[in-house]
């Protein structure tokens, strides 16, 4: 079937009502016609603006098959005339204009449609448009009564807004602080303050603007404060321990720099020594004849020009001098990351006090106070590389603070040749209480380290690996499912791998399930102290056991 070209069917259109009109008696003698009524409604694209802001306004015209144009009036003044424009199929024909407004006050806007051959003319409702002042710029200039007032006296801040019929809030800023606010009037705006010490300030004044008016900032206005200029002194020591006799160097760091004086150390309230300050930095070398806890601070001395100023006290700890030595020693030396060695710090003689402190490089690990005993804990490595491990006797008041040698620990990242884990149970369905061995299988069968068993996540055990396999008895008191999985951390030449879950489902053969525990042993401890097969917590460990949390990375934190 054939279909009429829609420009046709436009022509055809008003044709077809006129003879539908004609047919229904509309038409009288010598060749006159009723022509049909419309209606126009007006719309906006928006009801409040500022003069000189574009607003379109909208005229639709009813029926849909009106042609001509509409004219928009603001009161009885014709504003602009646009064609009527009938999209295909709509039962409304429109017509748009754009415009704007040059004075303020409320606009009646109509629009009236001009009629054409079949459609009568018409004239919509009034649409009110609010048009309202657009704001203007403005100005802001800053003046102090004073650019070079002596400290702690007061100047006055004014700050002149143009036009002088502004209104509105002045906030006066000392760089980036605000110090003040103020209220303009008659185009002005003041503040009273004062400066606590010398030096420059770098001042302004922002006007916040108001409704005919926009916000606008001053000129920037330096002034120059006369007195003395506030200090701030820290202090510090070359070490956190030293021995009778042996020199320890103290630094007084000023802020600003560019402080000049002299400062005096204290031990107490003795002075142990004075300095001059260059280029903000004060140095003392200086030794102790006595052993224990001394309090140190360093005291800045007050001039014309600047303020005093004391440090937050230091504790330095002098020790004996009786000699002494301190050894560590590392096993295994060599690991993968994620592997742990064990460290053993001894101090003779053994009847030393005080407390040692482990270091890798120059970051401390670990600590301890001395038994009299050897004292040794397991680390766990997370980053590759050569690790220069320390360990550091503080001293006592009878023996002198000693280092150990460097131990080279050497971490390597686990290998780049694959392995595959495999898990078997020695059952799979029982009851609480069950001990069930875990038992893992790596391939190839030439792979070393360890192997990690998780139960729903939480870590199980960490068993070393002896090829191919490693097993684990475990009794297990988790009512119902036990998901298991084992995990082997790699070693430098194979890569780690992780094996695929195990379900072990255990019954409760007397009664109702009882509480569940949690497989970590210091969450154990807490919430079953009662339970027998809580995991007891591995002794020796320096701080809170860290476990992987999560079964896709094949590391651990032990």
């Amino acid at each position: 079937m054939n279909v009429m070209p829609c420009s046709r069917r436009r022509i055809l259109l008003p044709l077809l009502s006129a003879f539908l009109l004609l047919l229904a008696g509309c038409s009288g003698g010598s060749g006159s016609q009723t022509k049909s009524p419309t209606t126009v409604v007006i719309g906006v694209s928006s009801i409040s603006v500022t003069d000189g802001q574009q607003v379109t306004l909208a005229a639709y015209v009813n029926p849909g098959l009106a042609t001509g144009t509409v004219t928009f009036y603001n009161g009885t003044h014709a504003i602009g005339t646009a064609a009527i424009s009938s999209p295909e199929f709509s039962t409304v024909a429109s017509a748009a204009l754009t415009t704007t407004f040059s004075s303020a006050g409320t606009q009646s806007i109509t629009a009236h449609y001009s009629g054409d051959d079949f459609y009568s003319a018409s004239t919509s409702s009034a649409a009110l448009i609010s048009v309202s002042n657009a704001p203007m710029a403005s100005s802001v200039t800053l003046a102090a009564s004073t650019t070079t007032p002596l400290y702690q006296t007061s100047v006055t801040l004014t700050a002149t807004v143009s036009p002088s019929t502004a209104t509105g809030t002045v906030n006066f800023f000392n760089g980036g602080t605000i110090i003040g606010s103020a209220t303009v009037s008659a185009g002005a705006a003041s503040l009273t303050t004062s400066f606590a010490a010398g030096g420059t300030a770098t001042l302004q004044a922002v006007y916040s603007g108001d409704d005919n008016y926009l916000s606008s900032t001053s000129n920037s206005l330096t002034i120059s404060v006369s007195g003395p200029l506030a200090t701030t002194t820290t202090l510090m020591a070359s070490a956190p321990a030293t021995a009778i006799g042996d020199s320890v160097t103290l630094t007084a760091n000023l802020a600003p720099a560019t402080a000049t004086g002299t400062v005096t150390f204290y031990n107490g309230s003795t002075a142990i020594g004075t300095a001059n300050v260059n280029a903000g930095v004060a140095t003392l070398n200086t030794t102790f004849a006595n052993s224990g806890n001394i309090v140190l601070k360093a005291a800045f001395a007050a001039s014309a020009s600047w303020e005093a100023s004391t440090s937050m006290p230091v504790i330095l700890f002098v020790s004996g001098d009786t000699p002494d030595t301190v050894v560590l020693q590392v096993a295994p030396s060599s690991i993968v990351i994620g592997y742990s060695t064990t460290l053993t710090a001894t101090v003779s003689p053994a009847e030393a006090t005080g407390s040692v402190a482990i270091y890798d490089g120059t970051n401390e690990i670990g600590g301890y106070t001395l038994t009299g005993e050897a004292y040794t804990f397991v680390q766990t490595f997370m980053s590759a590389g050569s690790h220069s491990l320390t360990a550091v006797y503080y001293g006592d008041t009878t023996y002198i603070s000693s280092t150990s040698s460097p131990v080279i620990l050497q971490v390597s990242n686990p290998g780049s040749t694959p392995t595959t884990t495999t898990l078997t149970l020695s059952e799979y369905t029982g009851n609480i209480g069950d001990t069930v061995t875990l038992s893992a299988n790596v391939a190839p069968p030439e792979a070393t380290g360890q192997v990690e068993y998780y139960d729903n996540g939480a870590w199980l055990a960490t068993v070393p690996l002896s090829p191919p396999g490693a097993a684990w008895s475990q009794a297990f008191t988790q009512y119902n499912s036990n998901s298991i999985t084992a995990v082997y951390d790699g070693d430098v030449t194979y890569a780690p791998s992780t094996s695929g879950a195990q379900d072990l489902e255990l019954s409760n053969s007397s009664g109702p399930p009882p509480p569940t525990c949690p497989t970590d042993p210091i969450l154990c401890q807490i919430e079953c102290p009662a339970d027998p097969t809580c995991p007891s917590v591995v002794s020796g460990a320096l701080g809170a056991e860290k476990r992987r949390t999560s079964l896709t990375d094949p590391l651990k934190l032990k």
